[in-house]
């Protein structure tokens, strides 16, 4: 995870950065170590991934694949939750139903989202820029392609609670998202710190090429260029479905359309940290006719509720580890 932002120019500020600056904080990401990589050396992983969830989550993704289409509302099948979990309060929620042409989002939705542009991307190889979102039928569309000038163009997201930057130190963040395949490109939804301090711990849930299986990475918090939770879970990016993080002081779950997949009380963030959506280009160059989506119909974000401690969803008749 790369953490050094490049301007576009010597002794210039990039324009994420002065738009991330005038919310009170920099932006979360520049050029650096491809994320979209396996753990740097083996070790046993520190999650709750026992056969029984495994086979219960996997019986949920089909489910939810086969069904969206015909059931349900809102472009994904699925419409935005309006009512709270028991002990959460929701402080943040966007379905997108404001329509902006190609590169208007940034300005229609300023008061909602800082965006991301005139930085590298994440491999160091595409860079950030606001004319690849768009929002239209409902849903936020961050359009992946290569610029003339040989370019790949990456986009990313970052929600404002109340319009104001800054992130929590515990909350349950909700995404409902698909994508084309779009060979050379992926996605990251994931917590960041507020600091931009790597070793504050980094959250990916969930990552992986666009259009493939959907990754669950934890990074660790001693040395966060390895990943004490790395997990391959049954969905598949290319399908519409829910992404859910659960962080608690005590313990991080994560549900694919309501059930759990992976659940840890290991490498917890304790300082700030915030949700970051991003997409862009994988290692190398990606083909310069590669072209496609990300598509995301809605987002929530709750925090606990005051004088409540609520607490992570357990895998269902598994055994948690840790």
């Amino acid at each position: 995870m790369g953490r050094a932002v490049i301007p576009d120019e010597p002794g210039t500020r990039p324009l994420a950065e002065q738009s991330a600056a005038a919310h009170g904080a920099p932006p979360a990401h520049g050029a650096g170590l491809p994320r979209h990589r396996p753990p740097l050396r083996a070790r046993g992983r520190r999650i709750a991934l026992a056969a029984g969830a495994l086979v219960i989550a996997a019986g949920a993704v089909a489910a939810a694949t086969t069904g969206t289409s015909s059931s349900g509302t809102g472009p994904s099948g699925v419409a935005m939750p309006t009512e709270e979990r028991a002990g959460w309060d929701r402080v943040f929620s966007e379905d997108f139903d404001d329509a902006t042409g190609p590169g208007g989002f940034e300005a229609a939705y300023d008061d909602r989202f800082t965006v991301y542009h005139g930085f590298a991307d994440t491999a160091g190889t595409g860079r950030y820029q606001a004319s690849t979102l768009s929002a239209h039928d409902g849903v936020l569309d961050m359009h992946l392609r290569t610029a003339e000038d040989g370019t790949p163009l990456a986009g990313g997201v970052v929600p404002l609670v109340d319009g104001r930057w800054g992130g929590q130190t515990a909350g349950r963040y909700s995404i409902r998202m698909r994508s084309d395949e779009v060979d050379g490109y992926g996605v990251a939804v994931l917590l960041w710190s507020d600091q931009n301090v790597w070793e504050h711990g980094e959250v990916d849930f969930p990552e992986g090429a666009l259009g493939a299986p959907a990754w669950l990475n934890v990074h660790c918090l001693v040395d966060p260029a390895e990943k004490c939770v790395h997990h391959e879970t049954d969905a598949s990016l290319a399908d519409w479905h829910t992404y859910t993080i659960e962080w608690t002081p005590t313990r991080m779950s994560f549900l694919v359309d309501d059930e759990v997949v992976g659940s840890t009380t290991e490498d917890i963030p304790v300082e700030r940290m915030h949700l970051v959506v991003q997409t862009g280009s994988l290692q190398g160059l990606p083909p310069r006719d590669a072209e496609g989506s990300l598509l995301i119909d809605w987002m929530t974000i709750d925090v606990p509720a005051e004088g409540e401690t609520p607490q992570a969803t357990l895998p269902s008749g598994a055994p948690v580890a840790g």
